[in-house]
């Protein structure tokens, strides 16, 4: 079965940096990176999730007009989604992939870089998954 982990790896004022590989069996076969909003008490719209193990669904998201894998039982949230973006700032407790970390519009702050391909590349590697469990390690 095909899992996915999320190592967060670096914490700032305005966001959280992290690495996620899909695994199955134990077998790594996807990587990219994540940004995610700093830790603020898992308050709505201004923090990324705690630590843990949830179960994650793909579902349509009609904001994206697409399928998104969406956590689920989040004590306190809903509609958290992993979705393409490149800045931080455009975050509203969801988890973002991309390719590497740079600072794409010069402002100081790291961003993702190619979101849109690392998305469909994740798709790709999960599309036979409609449902598996996403393990978030880091502070929370």
């Amino acid at each position: 079965m095909k899992r996915i982990i999320v190592t967060r790896i670096q914490y700032e004022e305005t966001q959280t940096r992290g690495i996620l590989l899909v695994l199955n069996d134990n077998e790594i076969i996807f990587d990219c990176k994540t940004l995610e909003l700093p830790y603020r008490d898992n308050q709505r719209g201004i923090s990324c999730v705690p630590a843990g193990v949830y179960n994650i669904n793909k579902e349509y998201s009609p904001k994206f007009e697409r399928d998104l894998y969406e956590l689920k039982d989040v004590p306190g949230r809903s509609e958290i989604k992993i979705h393409q973006g490149n800045f931080s700032s455009s975050l509203e407790g969801c988890i973002l992939v991309g390719q590497r970390f740079t600072d794409i519009d010069h402002n100081g702050i790291a961003d993702v870089t190619r979101s849109v391909h690392t998305l469909v590349s994740l798709h790709n590697i999960l599309s036979d998954t409609d449902y598996t469990t996403i393990t978030i390690y880091g502070q929370s």
